[in-house]
Parts: C-alpha cells; sequence; structure tokens
C-alpha cells in the first residue's frame, strides 16, 4: 500500500508541495510537531502529542526538544482558542501528504518566519488570518517564545528613524511607549 493509496486528497487538495517555500530544517520540523499536534485535537484516539513530543527530542535534542514541544503545542492552542472555523493541516505520517503545504499551514508558517525575522507588522497580519480578526496578542507571544527556542535569531536591526518594536508589544498596548 503507498502513501497515495492510503491517503486520498480531500476537496482543498493537498496544497502547495513543500520544496516552494524553502523551509529550513528546523522549520520542517516545527510544522512536523505541529501536524502531530493538529491530529490529537482532531483526533484524539491516534495520540498525535506522543509522536509530537518524540519528533521535537529526535529533531532538537534532549534539551532543546521538551522546550519546543512544549513551545510549539503554546502556538497551537493560542490559535485554536481565537479561531472558529477548521485548520486545515495535512497528515504527518502520509509520505505523500506530509509534502504538502496547506494555505493554512502556509500562513502559520509565514508568521512564524516573520516573527523570527522580526518583522512585525507582517507577522500581526499573518497572525489576524489565522486568528480570523479575533485577539492575536497570545498567539504572536507564542510564536515569539518558539522562534526563541526553534530558531538561531539574529539580533534585530533596527532603522535609526523607526527602532523595531519590542517584544511587549506582544502583551498589550498599555505596554507599548
Amino acid at each position: 500500500m503507498t502513501g497515495e493509496d492510503r491517503c486520498e486528497p480531500c476537496s482543498h487538495g493537498r496544497g502547495t508541495p513543500i520544496a516552494a517555500f524553502a523551509y529550513s530544517d528546523r522549520e520542517k520540523a516545527v510544522l512536523a510537531i505541529a501536524r502531530y499536534y493538529f491530529t490529537s485535537f482532531a483526533a484524539p484516539e491516534q495520540q498525535g502529542w506522543i509522536a509530537g513530543i518524540s519528533t521535537a527530542l529526535s529533531r532538537f535534542g534532549d534539551v532543546r526538544g521538551p522546550e519546543i514541544a512544549v513551545a510549539v503545542l503554546a502556538a497551537v492552542q493560542t490559535m485554536r482558542r481565537a479561531r472558529l472555523s477548521t485548520f486545515r493541516f495535512n497528515a504527518p505520517d502520509c509520505p505523500v501528504c506530509a509534502t504538502y503545504v496547506t494555505p493554512h499551514e502556509q500562513t502559520l508558517m509565514s508568521a512564524l518566519r516573520a516573527i523570527a525575522r522580526y518583522r512585525y507588522e507582517a507577522a500581526q497580519g499573518h497572525a489576524a488570518l489565522l486568528c480570523e480578526s479575533n485577539e492575536s496578542r497570545p498567539l504572536l507571544n507564542a510564536l515569539d517564545t518558539l522562534a526563541d527556542r526553534a530558531f538561531e535569531r539574529p539580533e534585530p536591526v533596527t532603522a535609526p528613524r523607526s527602532p523595531a518594536p519590542q517584544r511587549s508589544v506582544w502583551v498589550g498596548a498599555e505596554t507599548q511607549g
């Protein structure tokens, strides 16, 4: 039985080939972990969270893996709390589907990439889409923490006239200067 035999594409299709996004190995690992958590919520009997933790440990090691597993779960949970509609994702264990990225997954990964690169306005736009215009600060906070744990982030570069926002921008408007 091949992956295509096991997993028929649903009505919305599988998405775009993952190669089109040039994700780093770390980004692919984060996406795989998130997919296992999504599976846990969509089909609890599969206990995808166990595979999510195992993937984090195998890809990031015994020290960073647990931190990243929890950070991915926090991002998934905050997004779930804000969304009203279904989040479309591909099966992490299907050898065919796992090589594609759904539009929802692409938006999540774009938000994470933007946060990791200190592109806060872009991150806010992606988060607004993911949260369906509901409160997105918790998701931005969770993605910021995830980016700190999973990626080697360069120091933020600030323009002379407009410094990059501090992390407190996600906590609440009252903390903005």
